[in-house]
């Protein structure tokens, strides 16, 4: 179990960790803490920004299963508040009030990654070694700048996620509540009494659910699933219901006896198997609503490892661009993160300069008015001429470009091009896989109509 002093990109971000649900990526892990935490990781990335990190705690790890790298399971606030100040660009990609990115994006300002780096750090075996150690030290807040302690949700997802904790977390991910429902739910939520009704069996008979090995099951679809328990956790939540009224099991039983039917589940629309809620994603929703015959059960998706989804193809016709992208396609994002951000960076100039030059027919030069010699256009120059073309040819209307039009004029954007030079040209800057596969993402429609 050895001390280790690493970098901030050498950290993920713990995909279990006990304060939110399930997380799919590095990505959804960031949006769903900031959720969970708001402005209070914003008064925490402000604190590290001007004094640095506390030099009293380190950071508790175990090893990824991506070489090089190390899961938080320790320190998850703090390892996200300095990616957002070391790569403000990722700000922009998060769903966040304008407030906060404008107070994380003037910390950023002030940041210096080499105040808080190399960090410290503690590398354990597994989860189970770190847990003792990780139970102690959460007490005390102080508005989110210190230790915040759990919620009694967070507590129970530390301890294992029981059924009534799948069941909960299940309506928090797919239920559609609105935010004033997610906020209830994340207060005092009974979840105590959410487990007294699982744990009776003529209660889950009723909506459907059975329990084995730990793990909440249903036969149901997804879409049939989710009725009954939406309705007994908002219940609880807005204290329709309460304990009192849920102590014998008859009450339980009058209680859900009496849903109404739109909170009933269709068991006309039962399986031949069980699948437990946890494994279910938004596919299984989708499904839920698809003919039966097109029905396809589905797990949790796989992690993004390339730059370019496997599953996407474009049909680059110059040979030398060609070869670049299917480089794209197939380097490991944990791995080749320089290679690829300057390949990116290739692709797209090369991808526009071939546009303009075949298809808008437009020169990539232009004769500079003061001195009155040839020069080379400008990328962002380039990027947004090429944009203007597609709209006038109807490939699309602007706003359906503003995933790189942005990324001009916005140096804080996900694919700013400003960005993108300084991956190539600063040697203090690099890339994250997040921000690499997020540039992507953003300038994915733009390379569609230029490669059709």
């Amino acid at each position: 179990m050895p001390a280790k002093s690493l970098k901030v990109d050498s950290l993920e971000l713990d995909l279990e960790n006990p304060r939110i649900t399930l997380a799919a990526d590095q990505r959804d892990a960031m949006q769903k803490i900031l959720n969970e935490q708001k402005v209070r990781l914003v008064n925490l990335a402000e604190s590290i920004a001007a004094k640095g990190l506390n030099p009293m705690d380190r950071f508790l790890v175990i090893r990824s299963e991506r070489q090089g790298k190390f899961v938080v399971v320790e320190g998850n606030r703090r390892l996200l508040a300095m990616k957002l100040l070391k790569n403000p660009s990722l700000i922009s990609d998060l769903e966040m009030p304008d407030t906060f990115k404008k107070r994380l994006q003037k910390g950023a300002l002030s940041f210096d990654v080499k105040n808080v780096e190399p960090i410290d750090c503690f590398e354990v075996d597994d989860r189970v070694m770190g847990n003792d150690w990780i139970h102690q030290r959460h007490i005390g807040a102080d508005e989110g700048r210190g230790i915040v302690d759990w919620s009694t949700i967070a507590s129970r997802r530390f301890k294992g996620r029981d059924p009534a904790l799948q069941a909960l977390d299940f309506v928090l991910e797919h239920a559609d509540l609105t935010v004033d429902q997610k906020d209830l739910v994340a207060g005092k939520f009974p979840l105590t009494t959410l487990d007294r009704l699982l744990s009776t069996p003529s209660v889950r008979t009723t909506i459907g659910f059975d329990i084995d090995k730990g793990k909440l099951l249903t036969k149901l679809p997804a879409q049939e699933a989710i009725k009954p328990l939406k309705r007994i956790v908002l219940d609880l939540a807005e204290k329709t219901v309460n304990v009192t009224k849920l102590k014998s099991k008859e009450q339980q039983n009058e209680y859900v006896s009496k849903f109404k039917a739109a909170d009933r589940p269709d068991f006309s629309k039962k399986k031949d198997a069980a699948t437990a809620i946890e494994v279910m994603t938004e596919k299984d929703f989708a499904a839920s609503h698809a003919p039966a015959s097109k029905r396809l059960r589905v797990g949790r998706p796989s992690p993004r490892t390339t730059l370019v989804p496997r599953s996407y193809k474009l049909k680059v016709t110059v040979p030398k661009i060609a070869g670049i992208y299917e480089e794209l396609r197939s380097l490991q994002l944990a791995k080749h993160n320089h290679a690829i951000s300057v390949l990116f960076r290739v692709f797209l100039e090369m991808s526009v300069d071939e546009y303009l030059v075949t298809v808008a027919k437009s020169p990539l030069t232009f004769t500079n008015p003061k001195g009155g010699h040839i020069s080379e256009k400008k990328l962002a120059a380039k990027v947004k001429e090429a944009v203007d073309d597609l709209v006038k040819k109807g490939a699309g209307v602007a706003k359906d470009f503003l995933g790189v039009t942005k990324g001009t004029s916005d140096p804080n954007h996900p694919f700013s091009i400003d960005t993108l030079h300084a991956y190539i040209h600063n040697r203090h800057f690099s890339p994250t896989d997040s921000q690499l596969a997020t540039a992507w993402d953003n300038a994915q429609f733009f390379f569609e109509k230029i490669w059709p």
